[in-house]
């Protein structure tokens, strides 16, 4: 069910793929509900963008993004084929 609004959210069926081919496929499936969360989510357009834009959160970006791409590769691979299949930016 999703939390915004208490509506079930589509099922949607992936067949064998790697995992940046299955995230590029739920992102462009499920784009208009990433942009749209992204999008009316206070904290994150009030906070988090601006201090991921300042010198201290680009440190910490870089620093959680090393070692989460190296620690789960297959995660991190299907989180940016989400981002680029919903049209919204993996890291600013």
């Amino acid at each position: 069910m999703d939390d915004m609004n208490g509506e079930w959210l589509p099922l949607i069926e992936i067949g064998p793929c790697d995992s940046y081919q299955m995230g590029l496929l739920i992102g462009q499936r499920f784009a208009h509900l990433i942009r749209s969360r992204v999008s009316k989510d206070k904290i994150l357009q009030e906070e988090m963008l601006p201090f991921a834009m300042s010198n201290d959160g680009h440190s910490l970006i870089e620093a959680l993004s090393t070692t989460n791409r190296n620690k789960y590769p297959k995660y991190w691979d299907e989180l940016f084929g989400t981002a680029e299949g919903s049209g919204v930016p993996f890291l600013q």
